[in-house]
């Protein structure tokens, strides 16, 4: 039974095809994005742990859904974020579909 034995060692990730300056536009809002996520769950957090009035079950609650918003933010994306500014476009295959289990 010698079926097919070819092995995919990367993936090459086309992204957006547009010009390069608004690739570079999405990029940059795409990393805004991200920054602000962290950002506002970063202050919920800081604002949680210095008011003691915040110290509530509700507020304990809240606290958990930042710390995994923000996980979730910076997990679920491919590992090397290939970027305008890097012309590199292969992605190693595990690092990719290890991304897809997480789902």
């Amino acid at each position: 039974m010698g079926g097919n034995q070819t092995w995919i060692t990367e993936v090459i990730l086309l992204g957006f095809q547009v010009d390069p300056a608004l690739e570079l536009l999405l990029f940059g809002l795409f990393c805004l994005f991200y920054t602000l996520t962290l950002l506002g769950n970063g202050v919920i957090l800081g604002l949680i742990c210095l008011d003691a009035r915040l110290h509530s079950p509700m507020y304990f609650f809240l606290t958990h859904l930042a710390i995994v918003d923000m996980s979730y933010a910076s997990n679920n994306r491919c590992p090397p974020v290939p970027g305008p500014h890097l012309r590199i476009r292969n992605l190693v295959y595990s690092a990719s579909i290890s991304t897809l289990i997480k789902w």
